[in-house]
């Protein structure tokens, strides 16, 4: 049995790796793209994308992960549409923005949904941050 912080580990390795995703949108249909966690654990990013630069969202504006097809996105499809053990929000921002995904795999979905706890977890840890801090100081460009 895996150890909480080895499982840790090996939902940030995956996240790092990547997955690719299904992306769910207002009235059109999802779109397939590849999230990775950038290297310093400070971004989801995405590709491809017309966005390039802006195709990301930091870990710091992220709000909420939510489990299964909760979002208003989610409920816009019959109930058949998705797997809910495959399907997560992330909202973000100042305005709740949300990124429905679903992924392929029920695993895959948890992984990620624990991978972005964590990292959220760590956010409200003070330490954690003023760590961040300094590691972003030295990466300035990373987000």
């Amino acid at each position: 049995m895996l150890r909480l912080g080895q499982f840790v580990e090996k939902c940030m390795s995956s996240m790092q790796t990547g997955t690719q995703m299904l992306k769910l949108r207002g009235g059109s249909k999802g779109l397939v793209r590849f999230y990775y966690l950038d290297e310093h654990k400070s971004c989801i990013r995405w590709r491809p994308s017309r966005k390039n630069e802006r195709a990301k969202i930091s870990i710091d504006s992220i709000r909420e992960v939510c489990e299964g097809k909760q979002s208003e996105i989610f409920q816009r499809y019959s109930d058949g549409s998705f797997d809910p053990n495959c399907c997560f929000s992330v909202y973000y921002g100042e305005h709740m923005e949300s990124l429905d995904l679903v992924s392929t795999n029920g695993d895959e979905a948890r992984t990620w949904i624990t991978g972005l706890k964590y990292l959220l977890a760590g956010i409200s840890d003070e330490d954690s941050l003023a760590k961040r801090q300094r590691t972003r100081d030295q990466y300035p460009s990373s987000c």
